[in-house]
């Protein structure tokens, strides 16, 4: 991939997807927990009062209540189980990070290469400066030595125009 801007396009189309997933993922999961938490209290409350009611006539109050309570107790963690199923990874999103992260990479290659480039008309211009500075009170022999820093760039920039 050479455009930077499709890259950046890409990232920010997965970054998006990836939010929504989550987010998605997030409402369910305080969805699924919110009715949970309606439905044991308000079937619970119902059913613990007539279960109790029922157990305390043969087993009395006091085991009645424990059998409840266990049951109660079984219940509440079978619908946790089931809540922390909902907020798994799904295959989209795990596809979708990959490729993020391989258009993160590809920018951070691109900005190194545009680094890289900088660096060498910085170091190029330097070079020309310091024949120029030399040049003031050199000989004729050491002109062309003077000139090479200067030739090199107008060469780059002539094969760089030539290949667009």
């Amino acid at each position: 991939m050479k455009d930077p801007l499709l890259k950046l396009k890409i990232l920010t189309r997965t970054e998006s997807a990836l939010l929504k997933i989550q987010l998605r993922r997030t409402v369910n999961f305080i969805l699924i927990y919110v009715v949970a938490f309606l439905f044991i209290t308000i079937s619970f409350c119902m059913l613990n009062f007539a279960a109790y009611q029922a157990l305390a006539e043969s087993m009395g109050p006091a085991m009645a209540a424990l059998l409840v309570a266990l049951a109660d107790g079984i219940l509440t963690f079978i619908l946790i189980f089931i809540s922390q199923q909902v907020g798994k990874e799904s295959e989209q999103e795990m596809m979708l990070r990959d490729i993020r992260d391989l258009a993160l990479n590809e920018l951070n290659a691109d900005v190194d290469e545009v680094k890289s480039k900088v660096t060498k008309v910085s170091d190029d211009v330097q070079n020309i400066r310091t024949g120029l500075s030399s040049f003031n009170g050199a000989s004729s022999i050491n002109i062309l030595g003077n000139l090479s820093p200067i030739l090199n760039l107008l060469i780059d920039l002539l094969k760089k125009g030539s290949s667009k």
